[in-house]
């Protein structure tokens, strides 16, 4: 193993904050307004720690070869994108990310243009970035001797914790505005959009986040919702 655990666990969460970042920078300016980005409440994006600790990991080996260690960015991204898409929809019953219009996409959840650009990341990543993260985190273990790698758990634990509760109140909140859109069809679609907006009114802060940092989240089992709620969105970028 190339790495200590308290170093793993930092490499993670170094990662998932720099991801975020990046993540909250990007969409921020395609999208021409202020993205709070990430799952959790935190600024950080625990995929992106994920991946990258693996990659890390995985390529330790071979990180003089550019080749291979581009090769196996592609493949380890792409499996990692894959899988936290169907978790998000099993298990939360949400679409963060859609790439049905790519070519080759594989249903919606990953394609072959972003994974070649995952891979372009990951040496970047290992060649210019890692060196000196890693001088960091050597230096913090000297000074913390772990103790930052068990705040990290606890905190983000926390988080996590706390995000399950909060999404999970949103998805059932949905479900009810779902049923009472479906009976209130016959009213006129003025009186319809100012009954949701009245609904959406009672969202917490990370609740109305996730609905306007993530214009293509989607809940499966909530069709009607959906469509309002890419109105409302609209209405209020605009206002």
């Amino acid at each position: 193993m190339p790495f200590t655990f308290s170093e793993i666990i930092v490499l993670f969460f170094t990662y998932s904050v720099i991801g975020w970042i990046w993540e909250t920078i990007y969409c921020s300016i395609k999208d021409h307004h202020y993205d709070y980005r990430g799952f959790l409440f935190g600024p950080y994006c625990p995929v992106y720690g994920f991946a990258v600790t693996t990659i890390l990991i995985c390529t330790y080996r071979i990180q003089n070869n550019i080749f291979l260690l581009y090769v196996v960015g592609v493949i380890v991204a792409t499996i990692f994108e894959y899988f936290a898409s169907v978790f998000l929809q099993y298990v939360f019953h949400m679409k963060l990310w859609d790439y049905s219009h790519l070519w080759g996409n594989i249903q919606g959840r990953v394609a072959p243009i972003i994974s070649l650009f995952w891979g372009i990341g990951v040496v970047f990543l290992v060649k210019v970035i890692q060196p000196f993260i890693q001088k960091l985190i050597t230096w913090e273990e000297i000074k913390t001797h772990g103790y930052l790698a068990l705040i990290i758990v606890i905190v983000m634990g926390t988080d996590f914790i706390l995000t399950i509760f909060s999404v999970e109140k949103l998805h059932m909140s949905t479900k009810s505005w779902n049923e009472r859109l479906n009976t209130r069809m016959k009213l006129d679609e003025g009186k319809l959009n100012q009954a949701f907006d009245k609904l959406m009114e009672t969202l917490s802060w990370n609740q109305k986040r996730f609905l306007t940092s993530f214009p293509q989240l989607k809940f499966t089992d909530t069709k009607k919702f959906n469509q309002f709620k890419n109105r409302w969105i609209k209405k209020r970028r605009e206002s």
